[in-house]
């Protein structure tokens, strides 16, 4: 709003300062026929800008698409027909609305089998995490065993340990009797007998037989008699067999022996318990390794439980959503803005897929204008910048715009590189409205006793005085009407932006305001610097160095060199006007500020 007042006080100075320039008769300052022409270095706004031909376009059109969440449905009716006005929210193609609603009943059908799918998942989750516990706690229970087994194998360990030690006891007790012990002492000396003769055969004691084999031969064979002998003789003894101990003595014996082959039967006994506990261990132990299998099996199928929750959630999910997203769609499709029907693809009865593009809507009061600019130029062209855009079939008209795209790839024709450049034109319409509240602001500001900042700055200038200033006011203020004759005396009532109208588009690439200017001719350059002829007071001149900005058709901006009131000399034959505004060649109706 700040800047259409601007705008709007601009309007305002520019036809009071035509009003006192109408009573004072004032001229361009024009050299006369003389040889060379004097000029003013003055403070200005210059703009340097870039010129082309294009057309219009609709930049705001929509494809307005069959929206389906099934597969394929079927139009009712079409509600319009190519080139109808429409408003925002207005129905234009509607959809066969009871088979859109079978489609929603079968997806709220699916989301309730969803539900009681992971409701059963959940289930089958807990059973499997209750299975683990109870599996748990059978290993514990195998563990016991196992311990229980373990502990077996030591208890029948030791009864081994004593089943040996009653018959050590026993056959210690049978070897105590003394006709037994002599005869056991007699065969362990001939065992140590034979034992020897055979190392001696062997050599086992050095020196070797010395041809005397037959001798240690004959020896051995009597040692081994001996022994079979003695041998014989002890069993004839355990065996109650010999007549050479007295009875009580065989008794005794017999006693002895029934004693130790009882140790010796107990002995076994132990042993085959031995046997018998470490096999329950190993039972007990693969039992428990079963036991703990089952365990992980039940684990992995808690896994797989808790995967089937997800997958179930998942799907729950994504019904839920799709459900979601069913319901906000429509089997109606509305107009999203105010436009006008460009096509219409469809017709009722159609079978339609989702995607398929019903009707096309455009905006009418949202244009662009398409231009090729030139290798040389556009690298002054940014994306945001300023343009104006004047309709070649309304003289006069000319419309803000701003650059919205500029190609990045070049358009090659004969040799000659272009870039394709979009800019975007403002209604008409909104601009209007916009200027008329910013008028009315600015008239508000002014009945308020305000000076607007072009008049104040004439003021500050010397070119009017203040009274001057307010008896301009004060004629602008006795014009009803004139702010708004303006703004339309010069569009048709009738008239409309349309596609393919032929415009110039002006884009801004520089802007320099109040700055110092010179005309461009009385501007020379030589070996990279620029000069000009500077005029003193005495009438004198003098060349002078100096460092320019920017440029356009007419006038040059100096950075250092000159002051401001200082005159410069302009070759014959170039007219010399005000610097206050430079600006291109045109003129007309402008909404939004007049180009610089």
């Amino acid at each position: 709003m700040k800047r259409m007042v601007k705008i709007a006080l601009i309007v305002f100075i520019i036809v009071g300062l035509a009003l006192p320039s109408l009573g004072c008769g004032s001229e361009p300052d024009e050299a006369g026929p003389a040889e060379t022409q004097i000029a003013t270095v003055e403070r200005g706004d210059l703009t340097v800008e870039i010129t082309a031909a294009g057309n219009l376009a609709l930049s705001r059109t929509e494809d307005l698409s069959i929206d389906l969440f099934y597969q394929e449905g079927t139009v009712e009716e079409v509600l319009v027909e190519e080139g109808d006005i429409v408003e925002e929210g207005q129905a234009l193609v509607k959809l066969d609305t009871e088979e859109w609603e079978d489609n929603l009943d079968e997806l709220q059908d699916k989301l309730t089998e969803a539900e009681r799918a992971l409701t059963a998942k959940k289930r089958a989750l807990v059973q499997a995490e209750r299975k683990v516990i109870d599996l748990e706690r059978e290993v514990v229970d195998k563990e016991d065993d196992v311990t229980k087994a373990e502990r077996q194998v030591t208890a029948k360990e030791i009864a081994v340990s004593q089943a040996q030690l009653n018959l050590d006891t026993a056959e210690y007790d049978l070897s105590e009797i003394d006709e037994v012990k002599e005869a056991q002492d007699a065969v362990d000396e001939a065992e140590d007998n034979l034992r020897l003769i055979r190392m001696v055969q062997r050599g086992e004691l050095g020196g070797g037989l010395q041809g005397n084999f037959a001798y240690w031969n004959e020896l051995e064979v009597r040692a081994e008699e001996e022994l079979a002998e003695a041998q014989e003789e002890l069993q004839e003894i355990l065996n109650d067999l010999s007549t050479r101990i007295s009875d009580d003595v065989a008794l005794d014996v017999a006693e002895k022996q029934l004693q130790v082959k009882q140790k010796q039967l107990a002995l076994e006994d132990a042993q085959i318990a031995v046997d018998d506990a470490e096999k329950a261990v190993a039972d007990a132990r693969y039992t428990l390794e079963d036991a703990q299998l089952d365990v992980e099996d039940a684990r992995h199928d808690v896994g797989d439980a808790q995967l089937d929750v997800e997958d179930a959630q998942k799907a729950l999910g994504d019904t839920q959503e799709e459900l979601e997203k069913a319901n906000s769609k429509s089997p109606i499709i509305v107009a999203p803005f105010d436009g006008f029907i460009t096509k219409v693809n469809v017709e009722g009865g159609d079978e339609v897929l989702s995607g398929t593009v019903a009707v096309q809507l455009a905006d009418p009061n949202k244009f662009e204008a398409e231009i090729m600019v030139s290798e040389m130029d556009i690298s002054q062209i940014k994306e945001g910048g300023e343009a104006w855009v004047q309709v070649d079939a309304l003289s006069g008209l000319t419309l803000p715009a701003e650059v919205t795209h500029i190609s990045p790839t070049a358009t090659i024709s004969q040799g000659v590189v272009n870039y394709k450049v979009k800019v975007e034109v403002a209604s008409p319409e909104e601009m209007m409205q916009e200027q008329q509240a910013a008028q009315q602001e600015a008239a508000k500001r002014i009945q308020e006793g305000e000076l607007p900042e072009r008049l104040q700055q004439a003021i500050e200038e010397g070119r009017i005085t203040q009274e001057q200033a307010e008896e301009m006011i004060n004629q602008m203020q006795q014009l009803p009407g004139a702010q708004q004759w303006q703004l339309s005396s010069a569009i048709p009532e009738d008239f409309q932006l349309r596609e393919g109208l032929t415009v110039t588009v002006t884009i801004v690439v520089a802007e320099r305001s109040d700055v110092l200017l010179v005309p461009n001719a009385a501007i020379t350059t030589q070996g990279g610097q620029s000069y000009v002829q500077v005029v003193s007071s005495s009438g004198d001149t003098e060349q002078r160095t100096i460092r320019t900005g920017i440029s356009d058709w007419q006038y040059t901006e100096v950075t250092e060199g000159l002051s401001e009131g200082e005159q410069v000399i302009v070759p014959q034959g170039t007219t010399v006007t005000s610097t206050t505004q430079s600006r291109g060649p045109g003129g007309g109706i402008m909404f939004g500020p007049p180009p610089r």
